[in-house]
């Protein structure tokens, strides 16, 4: 049974209204004055950042990317993957990728009234680390939470696209657990290898490697499996050969939980011509 919007905002308040306002030692969340709520990994505090996903032809905002932001000792920004790829051992990996997604969540839920569709990137080595039902524990969090699962799309880097066989399962296991999923690659052209053992329901390329002459055949294959999203867009007249999502610059820069509190007042914003 999916929770009302009534239900999943009391089950969000009562965590939130739970959590400490100042740094706790024993625990790894915590709630800001505005609302948000950030994350401590060893003392480096995590925070998100939401980039939207729009339909250009109905002018609408369709979801959100979540990003992650890094603050270190003396408020210093640090790369995310630096921190990733300084937890070289496995079941650290795991815990830090749910902790920052469970940061995405909350600030997710706090910010969005709407049914949009947040997208959670997922970390390469994260693929292979869990053995088995991916997605399993995180949708307990959002079960706990009251966010419905298909309300969340994950989304795998670009080097699992080099492994189709891996990556099939992957994503098998986290649609068996009621999520939404998508891919990114490198070309237009990787669709053939993928297209007939790999499930996405989204598939996202980036607008400097699609061509719309050279690409036309393999984008409307694309289309006529998947929701293609082309990203990094910096253009906003620059149209594809296809029907598409969008997602980029010339749309909205990725912008912290209160920019996205009224998602009516922000789409019209990012729409506006």
């Amino acid at each position: 049974m999916i929770p009302s919007a009534d239900t999943a905002g009391a089950r969000t308040r009562a965590f939130l209204d739970r959590l400490p306002l100042d740094r706790d030692g024993g625990r790894q969340l915590r709630r800001l004055p505005d609302g948000g709520v950030v994350g401590d990994w060893f003392g480096c505090e995590l925070a998100s950042v939401f980039q939207p996903i729009v339909d250009p032809a109905a002018r609408r905002t369709v979801g959100f990317e979540a990003f992650l932001r890094v603050h270190g000792s003396g408020e210093r920004e640090l790369s995310p993957w630096t921190l990733f790829s300084s937890n070289a051992d496995d079941h650290r990996l795991v815990a830090l990728d749910r902790l920052a997604r469970t940061v995405h969540a909350l600030n997710f839920i706090t910010s969005v009234q709407d049914e949009s569709l947040l997208f959670l990137n997922v970390h390469g080595r994260l693929l292979a680390a869990v053995s088995e039902d991916h997605g399993a524990a995180f949708r307990k969090v959002l079960d706990a939470l009251g966010l419905p699962a298909d309300r969340v799309v994950i989304e795998t880097p670009v080097a699992a696209s080099e492994q189709p066989g891996l990556l099939a399962f992957v994503l098998r296991n986290y649609r068996l657990n009621g999520f939404g999923t998508a891919v990114n690659l490198a070309s237009p052209a990787q669709w053939n290898t993928l297209s007939q053992i790999v499930p996405p329901q989204y598939v996202k390329i980036r607008d400097d490697a699609v061509d719309a002459e050279r690409d036309a055949d393999a984008l409307q294959a694309i289309a006529q499996r998947a929701t293609l999203i082309i990203t990094r867009q910096e253009d906003r007249t620059a149209a594809p050969p296809v029907a598409s999502l969008a997602q980029g610059y010339a749309w909205g820069l990725p912008a912290q939980r209160a920019a996205i509190v009224s998602p009516q007042r922000f789409a019209l914003k990012c729409l506006a011509y």
